[in-house]
């Protein structure tokens, strides 16, 4: 089915919209024997909660699994069993903590007020021809990264569109997990070990992250020392 995906690959969302509609909403890629992309593509509400809440047991992710996305380490998106339920129970308690949400609304409305509406103002004012991915994208960083972390607004969302080290880390290990699913597993391996292409920039990512998040963790550790004495008081 390979060719006939290539065929299509310019126009790839529509082409997917329309094959999972004449498909009753799963369908079956089937690649080529020696790359591994046989994929089962759903978008169908029943399997999605079948396989992710109902029954989610059954659908272990396995070893293979964890070796194309080490890039995340143990996060909750490759870890399961009971190291996924911990973390998932963690998670929820921040999401549903009155002082997360509330320090969540009022990120996305700053933003949208600040930064958001002002620039695609601009951006109509001056006839501007703009990646709306690009704009959108920035804009969820922004706000992702304050609600999260609690630390500074990066502005990544400005009239500048600077290009944000840790954004562009993240898009490289997106892309590279991509082609992950599209090569053969040995030579994915080799460019790794090697140290070259999208796994080159995937392992140059990695560490743009561990630098990143070391100063969001200074930025935390500095902001609860600031606190500490009004909560000894």
């Amino acid at each position: 089915m390979l060719p006939g995906l290539l065929v299509e690959l310019y126009r790839i969302y529509d082409f997917t919209v329309e094959l999972l509609e004449s498909t009753n909403l799963t369908f079956l890629f089937k690649g080529p024997w020696f790359s591994g992309m046989d994929m089962l593509v759903t978008v169908d509400p029943a399997n999605i909660h079948y396989m992710l809440s109902s029954n989610f047991n059954n659908y272990t992710k396995g070893t293979d699994f964890k070796q194309v996305f080490d890039a995340f380490g143990d996060s909750i998106l490759t870890t399961e069993s009971e190291a996924w339920k911990n973390l998932r129970k963690a998670s929820q308690v921040m999401i549903n903590h009155h002082g997360f949400q509330k320090l969540s609304v009022s990120t996305t409305l700053s933003k949208l007020k600040d930064g958001l509406v002002p620039l695609l103002d601009r951006f109509a004012e001056e006839g501007t021809t703009v990646d709306l991915q690009d704009v959108f994208g920035r804009f969820m960083f922004d706000t992702t990264l304050v609600t999260v972390t609690g630390c500074d607004d990066p502005r990544s969302l400005s009239f500048e569109m600077p290009e944000v080290e840790s954004a562009k880390a993240l898009h490289d290990i997106g892309e590279g997990i991509l082609y992950r699913h599209v090569k053969p597993r040995l030579l994915w391996k080799l460019q790794n070990w090697i140290g070259v292409g999208t796994e080159k920039k995937m392992i140059e990512a990695g560490a743009t992250f561990d630098r990143v998040l070391f100063l969001i963790a200074w930025c935390v550790h500095s902001a609860n020392l600031q606190l500490q004495p009004v909560q000894d008081q």
